[in-house]
């Protein structure tokens, strides 16, 4: 074997390996094209002709799917802290409201805190909330919630 071929080899481990470090990290930056970069030339210069540049090619792909297979398996268990995976709850308040819960503003009065065009901000009883309208209506106008349509607040003067 000549030293061509093992720097190859070398190049083409740092490669892989890359690649696989970028499976872990948010987004597509350095670690994934360096990686494609050293892969390629890994097996560029491991192969002495294009037959076994083509070998050394189909057997780096099924390294690096093997290796993401085996990581997903690994990282999928709930025994093993994943570092691209949420494992804990969001604790705090309710994040999404039904609407049947948003049911009881019906009714309720307010004033218009931003114009509504046909969306804005409307006051009541000391809370802002996302309101919506048929038209448009200036801020500061007294408003009524008229109903509650897919989450939305919609309301009219009055």
């Amino acid at each position: 074997m000549e030293t061509i071929q093992i720097l190859g080899i070398v190049v083409l481990i740092i490669g892989i390996l890359l690649i696989g470090v970028e499976a872990y990290l948010p987004g597509f930056g350095i670690p994934g094209i360096s990686g494609i970069v050293f892969t390629l030339a890994g097996v560029f210069l491991t192969g002495r002709n294009n037959s076994e540049r083509i070998l050394v090619g189909a057997v780096a792909i099924i390294i690096i799917v093997a290796m993401l297979v085996i990581s997903i398996i690994v990282f999928g268990s709930r025994t093993v802290n994943s570092p691209i995976k949420l494992d804990t709850d969001l604790q705090g308040k309710n994040l999404f409201i039904e609407e049947k819960d948003m049911e009881y503003l019906v009714g309720r009065k307010g004033r218009a805190i931003t114009d509504l065009r046909p969306s804005g901000k409307g006051e009541f009883d000391g809370v802002t909330l996302d309101i919506l309208t048929s038209g448009y209506i200036k801020k500061g106008t007294n408003l009524t919630i008229t109903e509650i349509k897919n989450n939305r607040i919609i309301v009219k003067e009055g």
